[in-house]
């Protein structure tokens, strides 16, 4: 797939707070909120499903980077838009996540990811 790039200005993550940093109890609250989403099959999926749905110029930029982890990209973006969990935030929730709930999410990820990649190969 090619690359495509766009500046971080079109970026609807950066413009949702994806990079934004937090602490204290804000942050307590905040993985609490994204471990309540993990935990719901049905959560996870849906807000899965709005990151390819909802950031055109994000997933452009970065579901083409073939550096990056996609899985886990759709997992973060999943949570900043669930409850604005920044994506640093997210990596910390990830480790407090019992092992078949990581199976579970990564799988519904990848399914989404296939479907970006569907969508995207026939608009090319």
């Amino acid at each position: 797939m090619k690359r495509i790039y766009h500046p971080y200005w079109l970026w609807e993550d950066h413009k949702a707070g994806f990079y934004e940093n937090c602490s204290g109890e804000n942050k307590e609250l905040l993985i609490l909120k994204g471990i309540e989403m993990f935990n719901c099959e049905i959560k996870t999926t849906e807000n899965m499903l709005r990151v390819i749905n909802e950031w055109q110029y994000s997933c452009e930029h970065n579901l083409t980077n073939e550096s990056l982890n996609k899985i886990a990209y759709i997992g973060q973006g999943a949570c900043c838009l669930y409850s604005n969990i920044p994506n640093k935030v997210t990596m910390e929730i990830w480790n407090k996540l019992e092992k078949n709930v990581q199976d579970r999410s990564n799988k519904i990820a990848n399914d989404i990811l296939n479907i970006w990649k569907q969508k995207h190969e026939q608009n090319a």
